[in-house]
Parts: C-alpha cells; sequence; structure tokens
C-alpha cells in the first residue's frame, strides 16, 4: 500500500516489488498470508519491507528481542537485513545486555 497511496503505483506493481524483496530472503511462501498466519521472524521482516518501500532514508528498529523473541537466528536476520537494504541507513537500537547476540554479526556496535 505504501508505493500505492505515496506514489501513485498500481496494486500490481506495488505487489511485485513487495513479492521480490519477500522472494530475496525465501519467504514469498508468506505474500498472501494474513497476519495471524504468520510468525514473528516473517512479521519482522514484513515490517522492514515495509520500511523498506517508504521514502525515508533512515530506518530505526529499537530493540529487535521485542520483535523476533530470540536471538537465535540473529546472524541470518542481519544477512537478510543486507540482502534486502539497497540504499537505507539502518540502525539497531538495543541493550548492551543483548551485545553477546551480536558477535560475528555484520553490525557495529556503538557504546
Amino acid at each position: 500500500m505504501i508505493k500505492e497511496v505515496k506514489e501513485g503505483l498500481s496494486i500490481k506493481k506495488s505487489e511485485k516489488i513487495a513479492y521480490d524483496y519477500l522472494t530475496k530472503i525465501s519467504l514469498e511462501h508468506i505474500a498472501q498470508l494474513r497476519k495471524p498466519q504468520c510468525s514473528n521472524i516473517e512479521l519482522f521482516y514484513v515490517m522492514l519491507i515495509r520500511a523498506l518501500m517508504n521514502n525515508e532514508k533512515n530506518i530505526v528498529i529499537p530493540y529487535p528481542i521485542s520483535l523476533i523473541e530470540n536471538f537465535n537466528d540473529i546472524e541470518i536476520i542481519i544477512e537478510n537485513i543486507t540482502k534486502l537494504n539497497n540504499d537505507k541507513t539502518i540502525t539497531i537500537l538495543d541493550t548492551i545486555t543483548n551485545e553477546i547476540h551480536y558477535k560475528g554479526c555484520l553490525c557495529h556496535i556503538i557504546k
């Protein structure tokens, strides 16, 4: 809807852009699902894709554990964020107590 409302794109073109984003991270199977049918991580990616489709240049993800519930696959999540991002500045805000979960990830930790 973002591209339709803000840029006047057709529904078909807007859906194709969103579908292409989902395909980049192998989640195209959720394209026609409703919110209750998706996992928390799938909803996280949908929210991220919506933000990426917006014209804003900066995206802030505050305290991701509240969105994804655990950090078991944080490296994969960071990889997928990188795959999806074309030209945005994405900042993840978290607490220092979660620093251990980001070790080895492609992200900078600022104290």
